[in-house]
């Protein structure tokens, strides 16, 4: 299945942010979007960053996300 997820900016070179996704530095283009910055969370799908997100906003969807991971396992198993 293919979703936007946040992700949390951990470095930015040129026109390029790396995002920290399960532990994983992924790149992103930074040509769709303005004033993002280290530390930032942004919201991406495939390879490029659609919007900037408060913490707030990212966590919760993020916490979303889990639970209907972990329910989607839990209907596989059954």
């Amino acid at each position: 299945m293919c979703r936007a997820t946040p992700a949390r900016v951990q470095r930015i070179d040129g026109d390029t942010a790396w995002l920290e996704l399960d532990g994983r530095a992924i790149p992103a283009t930074l040509a769709t979007t303005e004033a993002i910055h280290v530390g930032d969370y942004v919201l991406h799908y495939a390879g490029v960053i659609l919007e900037r997100l408060d913490a707030p906003a990212a966590e919760s969807i993020l916490e979303t996300l889990a639970a209907l991971d972990a329910l989607a396992q839990e209907e596989s198993r059954a």
